[in-house]
């Protein structure tokens, strides 16, 4: 009898054992206003606004010390990509803009190119992906300060995030969704195909042969590009939110809600990601990470800084702010009610197995 019971003594244990495994706290902040994108490197902290990029030591993350501010973008500034002190800003209404970050408290923009209005900015080896709201175009940034413009693709609809790995170009195109092209002639990109079931794309990252997308409405989308030129959807997460920004780091998903916060997902098996932390009260545009820090652009509160991890002090999830019907039942945490119906479900199967082996 005992070892008939087994099974149902596990079963039961896992019934009502939710284990939240990373926890997750706001440590810093740095109120300017709205943030549109973060980029991070050796403790300093770029973010774009409407008035410019303010550029931040967060060598102390708990104070965030504002360094100073590039300014020569008139209507503001959107994405950004940083890569070994060179700093590519695509400012709203006067293009890519290239600046030398080796003194991040005296930058140096070093190089223009002002024939293509700046959405977004994606730099992979010698070159520079711009999206430009209804076309793209790749630009040749070997010498930063002489940047040259190789080719531009028109006709896209609403183009907000671009990715490259090795020569094959991902466009995130809002209302169509993934567009592929090949890039391996970059003065001519060839297009491919348009990747069904992504529409609503916001943002892209990747790392090795997966391919991750936020999707404004349709959540989070993994896919497998072991063959570059043809994704395939193998897993997704939807909170039925406006998944903004995402960012991985090792097998830890960080993804920036508009409405529902920050959310972490374990992502070690991409075909079931399970939500390991989350917190709901900030509106996040982007998302970047490390392995114990969380950084964002945020709407309202400019950059905020989150720790997470098993030691942090504990923070309560809650659930997504738009279904709150599903936060309490009757007065009570809804988790609380599924550790309840676990116990109840499992003494119920007990008692069957064990009445079956009485008769």
């Amino acid at each position: 009898m005992k070892r008939a019971l087994l099974p149902l003594i596990i079963i039961a244990s896992l019934s009502f054992s939710i284990v939240n495994a990373l926890e997750i706290e706001q440590v810093g902040v740095y109120d300017f206003g709205v943030a549109y994108d973060v980029a991070v490197e050796d403790d300093i902290a770029y973010l774009s606004g409407n008035d410019g990029v303010d550029i931040f030591n967060i060598t102390d993350k708990t104070s965030p010390v504002k360094l100073t501010r590039i300014t020569n973008t008139p209507n503001g500034a959107l994405g950004l990509y940083i890569t070994e002190n060179i700093l590519y800003i695509s400012a709203t209404s006067n293009g890519l803009k290239i600046a030398d970050v080796s003194d991040p408290a005296h930058p140096e923009v070093v190089g223009t190119v002002s024939e293509v209005d700046g959405i977004e900015v994606y730099v992979c080896q010698e070159y520079a992906y711009v999206a430009s709201g209804t076309s793209f175009s790749i630009i040749d940034v070997t010498d930063p300060s002489n940047p040259e413009r190789l080719s531009t693709v028109h006709g896209n609809e609403r183009v907000y995030k671009i990715h490259a790995v090795d020569d094959t170009l991902y466009i995130g195109e809002v209302n169509q969704g993934l567009l592929v092209y090949d890039i391996t002639d970059p003065t001519d990109p060839e297009y491919i195909r348009t990747v069904s079931g992504t529409t609503g794309i916001f943002d892209m990252d990747s790392q090795g042969d997966t391919l991750y997308l936020g999707c404004h409405g349709n959540g989070v989308k993994i896919l497998d590009i072991t063959d570059r030129q043809n994704p395939q959807i193998i897993g997704s997460h939807n909170n039925g939110g406006e998944a903004y920004g995402i960012c991985i780091v090792d097998d830890l998903l960080m993804v920036a809600d508009l409405q529902q916060g920050i959310e972490i997902l374990d992502v070690s098996n991409p075909r079931s990601p399970t939500l390991e932390a989350r917190w709901t009260t900030t509106h996040p545009h982007e998302i970047a990470g490390d392995t114990e820090y969380v950084y964002l652009a945020d709407q309202d509160d400019g950059l905020e800084i989150f720790r997470y991890g098993e030691d942090v002090e504990p923070v309560e999830m809650t659930e997504p702010e738009t279904e709150p019907e599903q936060q309490e039942e009757n007065g009570i945490p809804v988790h609380t009610w599924h550790i309840v119906s676990g116990l109840i479900i499992s003494v119920a199967l007990l008692r069957k197995h064990a009445h079956q082996l009485i008769h």
